[in-house]
C-alpha cells in the first residue's frame, strides 16, 4: 500500500511540476512561433542560440495570453523579433553608471584637451611667454582630477540615473560653486615649484594628449562608458 502511495504522488507531483511548451499557446501564437522558427533557421545563430531565443519567449508569450495580449503584441513582427534576437538585449541608456570611471573619463578628456592646447601653442610661441607652472605637467593632472570630479557630478544629477533629477535652480548654483573651485585650484597649482611642475616640449604635450585620448577610447569600449560628455 506504501509503494502505490508513494507512485500516486510521484505522478502527481510530476504532473504539477510540468514544463510549460508551446502546446500550451494559442494557435495564432503557435503560427507565429512557427515563422519566427523558420525566419531563424536563415539566420547565422547557432541552433542552440535559436532554441534559447525561443525558449525564452515561450513563458512570456503564455503570460501575455492570460492578459490577452498576442505574440505579435508583445514582440512585434516575426522580422522585428528576428532582428531584436540577433542583436541581443539593448542597455538601458539611463541605466546607473560607475561614478569612478565616468570621473576617470572625464579627468581624461580635460587632460587631453590641456596637452594638446599647450602642445599647439608651445609651437607657434617660446615657453618663455607661458609662466612656469600654468601649463606644468602635474598642475595639467591636478586641474584634471578635479575637473573630472566635477563634470562627473554633473552628469550623474542632469543624468537622471533612475533617481529624481536635480533642479535647475540647483544645478546653476553647483554650476557656480564648481567654477569657483576650479578657479581657485587653478592658482594654487601655479605656485608649485618649476622643478616639479616645469613646461615641457611641444611635442611631448601633443604625444601625452595623443595618448590620453587613445586610453580614453579604449576605457569607454572595455567598460562600456555611457552618459560622457562626448
Amino acid at each position: 500500500m506504501s509503494d502505490d502511495k508513494q507512485e500516486r504522488n510521484a505522478g502527481v507531483q510530476q504532473h504539477q511540476h510540468k514544463p510549460v511548451g508551446p502546446d500550451e499557446l494559442t494557435k495564432r501564437n503557435q503560427d507565429y512561433l512557427y515563422h519566427l522558427k523558420k525566419a531563424l533557421v536563415e539566420t547565422k545563430l547557432t541552433p542552440e542560440k535559436q532554441q534559447a531565443a525561443i525558449d525564452d519567449m515561450i513563458p512570456k508569450m503564455l503570460a501575455g495570453q492570460k492578459q490577452g495580449q498576442t505574440a505579435r503584441q508583445l514582440f512585434g513582427t516575426v522580422t522585428e523579433q528576428v532582428v531584436a534576437i540577433i542583436q541581443g538585449p539593448k542597455t538601458d541608456p539611463n541605466a546607473s553608471q560607475n561614478k569612478w570611471l565616468l570621473m576617470l573619463d572625464s579627468s581624461l578628456m580635460v587632460f587631453m584637451v590641456f596637452n594638446l592646447m599647450y602642445g599647439i601653442m608651445f609651437f607657434f610661441s617660446n615657453n618663455s611667454k607661458i609662466q612656469t607652472g600654468q601649463a606644468g605637467i602635474l598642475s595639467e593632472l591636478i586641474l584634471a582630477i578635479v575637473a573630472g570630479f566635477g563634470i562627473m557630478q554633473m552628469q550623474l544629477n542632469m543624468g537622471n540615473c533612475g533617481q529624481k533629477r536635480m533642479p535647475i535652480w540647483r544645478l546653476l548654483v553647483y554650476g557656480v560653486i564648481f567654477f569657483i573651485v576650479l578657479t581657485g585650484t587653478y592658482t594654487l597649482v601655479m605656485l608649485i615649484p618649476g622643478p616639479l611642475n616645469a613646461n615641457l616640449p611641444a611635442a611631448v604635450y601633443i604625444v601625452i594628449g595623443a595618448a590620453a585620448l587613445v586610453l580614453r577610447i579604449y576605457l569607454k569600449k572595455r567598460f562600456n562608458i555611457k552618459n560622457t560628455v562626448f
